[in-house]
Formats: structure tokens, C-alpha cells, sequence
């Protein structure tokens, strides 16, 4: 059998932070007065690129500065019901990712967060104490966000395997039509409601011990 690999979105996927997600966002949108539908968030916001979020919702082009302050400033509300919460894993995932490092299957991470954020993932979940940080993309400003494949084949690339030998895991639309896009030979959609994605053929598993991991094995 060929080697395989994994990538594994961050957010919503690893770490099911979804409900602060949208909490943290309807905070920042009333402060500006913008109201987006549910159809609106799935498509311009959860996932996707800051500068393409930013620029849908000022209908006007944006710099990078602009763009920056802006994450800043959602991602301060994000990140302090974060520390409010607690912060947990998913369930499952650190098995998993145990599971693949024993059986030599290398892994990665392809997230839409920025820099500020992957480092407070880092210092709160020990990150570094799973993933190669050369194995860690995020949205360092370079690449197109999700739906686009950029992230996905940085981090295909890291690996060092084909894509078609790569499973990835997602939990949005965009990035589950990111991952189609880079050519991942399999895909799981994670803690995803089945009417968003009946487009798509994939797998959902609600907990990560739902993994097929024969596949990983039979190296």
C-alpha cells in the first residue's frame, strides 16, 4: 500500500470552538451594524480568508492593515471566550493523532487562522507537541483562502506525498470544497450537519474513533 498522509483543518475541526465562532462574530458585526443571514456566514465567513470576509462586508477593497486591525479586533472578543470556556480538544483527536505518529503517517495542519491566533493555539493546546511547525499553514497573508486550494496544497506539499495518498479533515464548505480541490484522495467531513454538505459523498463522523484507521496501518 502506498504511504499515506493527513491534514487536518484546525478550527471546528481539532478544536470545536464553532459556537464562539459565531458568538465572537455577531459580537463584532453589531458593533458595526452589519446583519448577514446564516447563508451569509457560511459562504463569507466561517473559513474563509480575513481579507475576503472584510472586503464582502465593507463592499469595498481593503488594505492589509485595515484587514489586520480588523481580525484583531474580532479575534481579541474570540479568544477571550476561548479562556472563558476552556479549551478541549475534540473528542477523539489527540487518539487519533497518537494513533497516526506511532504508525508513521504524516500529519499537518491547513487553517485559515491567522498568525495571532495559531499562536494562541499553540501556547493554550500545546500544538507544537503534535505537529511539525513546518507542517502548520496557516493564512500568513500569501495564499487564497478557502474555497480556493492554496492552504491544502502548502500543506500536501509539507508532507511530501501525492494528494491522492492525503485524507483530509474539515468541517466547513469552504474547506471541504477546498479539499476536493487540492485533490485529497479521501475526505471526512467533521461534526457537520448533513443537509450543508449532501452535495458531497463524504464521510461525517461526529467523533474521531468513527476513523477508518486500517487504511493507516497497512503501510
Amino acid at each position: 500500500m502506498q504511504k499515506q498522509g493527513v491534514v487536518f483543518d484546525f478550527n471546528g475541526t481539532l478544536f470545536w470552538d464553532t459556537e464562539l465562532q459565531n458568538r465572537s462574530w455577531d459580537k463584532f458585526l453589531d458593533k458595526y451594524e452589519f446583519k448577514l443571514s446564516e447563508e451569509e456566514k457560511l459562504t463569507w465567513v466561517h473559513g474563509i480568508n480575513a481579507m475576503d470576509t472584510f472586503e464582502y462586508l465593507f463592499k469595498r477593497p481593503c488594505s492589509a492593515e485595515e484587514v489586520f486591525r480588523l481580525t484583531e479586533e474580532k479575534e481579541v472578543i474570540y479568544r477571550k471566550m476561548c479562556l472563558e470556556q476552556g479549551m478541549e480538544w475534540a473528542a477523539g483527536a489527540l487518539e487519533l493523532i497518537e494513533f497516526l505518529k506511532e504508525n508513521n503517517v504524516p500529519i499537518a495542519i491547513a487553517t485559515a487562522s491567522a498568525k495571532n491566533n495559531l499562536d494562541f493555539f499553540v501556547e493554550q493546546l500545546d500544538l507544537y507537541r503534535y505537529f511539525d511547525p513546518e507542517h502548520v499553514v496557516y493564512n500568513d497573508g500569501t495564499m487564497r483562502g478557502k474555497p480556493h486550494p492554496d492552504l491544502f496544497n502548502k500543506a500536501i506539499e509539507a508532507l511530501g506525498i501525492p494528494a491522492k495518498q492525503v485524507t483530509v479533515f474539515e468541517d466547513s464548505l469552504a474547506g471541504v470544497e477546498a479539499a476536493k480541490r487540492s485533490g485529497a484522495g479521501k475526505i471526512y467531513i467533521v461534526n457537520g450537519n448533513d443537509e450543508r454538505f449532501k452535495q458531497y459523498n463524504y464521510p461525517i463522523i461526529s467523533h474521531f474513533d468513527q476513523v477508518n484507521r486500517r487504511r493507516f496501518q497497512e503501510l
